[in-house]
């Protein structure tokens, strides 16, 4: 990959390129200051370990090398019907603060499409917030749809500090008659198939994973699930995982946890579930999931879900509400799905394999695909 820097811009002091090794601890405190705490052990698992790239997807903007900004991404190696196509995930874009209002961001998210239209990856995807969707569709993002997510409120009071945002919650007021409308039933658990367990691993079970994956991929667009996805994807220091597994004689389903601390609040979110095609004679199974999931969480302020894979009717019977219905939608932003064509032969026409990536019904995403700091 070159390495060389673009100052094509007569008389600007900002150059371009891609990441170097020795920008790791600057990449790492600039992450700090934008977003919070992080590590090196994250930077690795997320940008260096990724088995979808053998290069650190990350482009940096210097001023007097000094490092001011980075435009990083996440690629996937994306399921589109019966073929494989990598696609290359936004998040993480930071500018130091005295060097803001430069057109830093878009300069680099620029070269980084560039760079990759004239590679493999077929299309991009991400789920800006607010303040950054106009600059990414400035820069040709499509607005595909919501990707509404459930939540659970297991602890108003730790909730008080704001209102839902992104694919998990920052807050919530609970001081409203929508609220606590919301609240009635959250109690009201389903009765499970005795003829089920479910057995709890601390460690992922990656090829049990990518064995009930296998049993029925969705149709739709979503990263492929291998023992090896599954591997890196729980890898993520920042969060505490916990595989939840129900049996009948063999593995039959099973779902992911994530844990940690969210500007105060412990939030759990569901974030995989196999088999991922939703199927309602799989009711028990989740059934057994859901209710072992929150036996174990009762010291998690919040739980929160995004996919298709575990029934509706299961999750409503577990109080859980879609951002997208009352009374959480009155509350709570949703996540929106972006997309972009990077040009070329793979997606010509916002197409992969004849299938149209502007159709929010032909994406299947959960929070294995989005980002997760």
């Amino acid at each position: 990959m070159a390495q060389t820097a673009d100052t094509s811009e007569r008389g600007d002091q900002y150059a371009f390129r891609f990441y170097e090794p020795g920008d790791r601890s600057a990449f790492v405190s600039l992450y700090g200051e934008t977003f919070g705490d992080t590590s090196e052990r994250w930077f690795d698992w997320k940008y260096v370990e990724n088995p979808a790239t053998e290069h650190v997807p990350v482009v940096v903007a210097t001023w007097e090398n000094e490092l001011v900004g980075a435009r990083p991404c996440v690629p996937f190696r994306m399921r589109v019907g019966d073929r494989r196509a990598t696609a290359i995930r936004f998040g993480d874009t930071m500018v130091a603060p005295d060097h803001r209002r430069q057109g830093l961001f878009t300069r680099m998210t620029r070269r980084m499409i560039e760079y990759y239209a004239a590679l493999e990856p077929a299309f991009g995807f991400n789920h800006p917030n607010e303040f950054s969707l106009p600059g990414y569709r400035t820069l040709g993002g499509r607005v595909i749809g919501q990707l509404p997510v459930a939540y659970r409120i297991q602890n108003p009071a730790a909730l008080l500090s704001g209102r839902l945002t992104g694919p998990v919650a920052r807050g919530v007021s609970m001081a409203t008659p929508l609220a606590r409308a919301y609240l009635d039933g959250r109690e009201r658990l389903v009765e499970t198939d005795s003829g089920i367990s479910v057995t709890r691993h601390t460690t992922a079970p990656t090829e049990t994973l990518a064995a009930l994956y296998d049993l029925d991929p969705p149709e739709g667009i979503h990263a492929e699930r291998t023992p090896a996805f599954y591997e890196w994807r729980f890898g993520n220091p920042q969060w505490r995982y916990s595989t939840y597994v129900a049996r009948r004689e063999k593995p039959i389903a099973a779902i992911v946890t994530g844990t940690r601390k969210i500007d105060g609040a412990t939030v759990t979110t569901l974030t995989e579930a196999v088999p991922m095609a939703g199927n309602s004679a799989r009711n028990a199974a989740f059934s057994a999931l859901v209710g072992r999931i929150i036996e174990d969480t009762v010291a998690s302020d919040l739980l929160a879900y995004n996919g298709r894979a575990i029934p509706e009717g299961v999750l409503r019977s577990f109080g859980f509400h879609r951002d997208s219905r009352a009374p959480l939608s009155w509350l709570a932003n949703e996540t929106q799905l972006v997309a972009y064509e990077l040009g070329g032969n793979v997606c010509p026409e916002w197409r992969v394999n004849g299938t149209n990536l502007l159709d929010a019904s032909n994406w299947s995403l959960s929070f294995c695909e989005q980002d997760a700091r």
